[in-house]
């Protein structure tokens, strides 16, 4: 299953407003998204399922973990590089802008002893999330200096593409 035409690219948040009142207009959040997957700079990375205005985030990793509780927002677009996601329970608002539209090229990978990665790819850009689930994950970004984007040393051998989006 793939999102809409609309979703993939690379998001930066303009600002989260909690229903408690508090917000959020300074802190750099980036949202890379491909076809299926998505890579959150907060520290998660997994498969994103899109049903009309609804979307949601299946994270398979995240550091540090996230709540039982349904990542979920309805999506309200204003135009091509601009959505307003009000979450499912009421909780929040966040606005966000798509700073390149893409094409995303996306890969998912496992190794044997249970840990995934993503890889994706934009116009100047990688970004790469990998780890165990229920454990650490690591995430990172780097202008591109080349067309292959690669797991940074620290991620260890051993890993195979299980799933691409090209």
């Amino acid at each position: 299953m793939t999102v809409p035409r609309e979703y993939p690219g690379l998001w930066r948040r303009e600002g989260i407003w909690r229903s408690d009142g508090s917000s959020d207009t300074t802190t750099l959040v980036l949202w890379f998204q491909s076809a299926r997957w998505h890579i959150d700079s907060r520290g998660f990375a997994g498969t994103t399922v899109v049903e009309g205005a609804r979307c949601e985030w299946h994270p398979e990793i995240a550091f540090p973990a996230l709540g039982p509780g349904i990542d979920a927002g309805t999506m309200r677009f204003d135009g091509a590089d601009k959505v307003e996601e009000i979450g499912i329970d009421g909780g929040y608002r966040e606005l966000w802008l798509r700073i390149d539209a893409g094409p995303v090229r996306a890969q998912r990978l496992e190794r044997d002893d249970g840990a995934l990665a993503w890889l994706m790819s934009g116009a100047g850009w990688m970004a790469w999330a990998y780890g165990h689930p229920g454990g650490i994950a690591q995430f990172n970004v780097a202008t591109r200096d080349g067309d292959a984007a690669t797991l940074p040393p620290q991620a260890g051998n051993g890993w195979r593409v299980t799933a691409s989006d090209d």
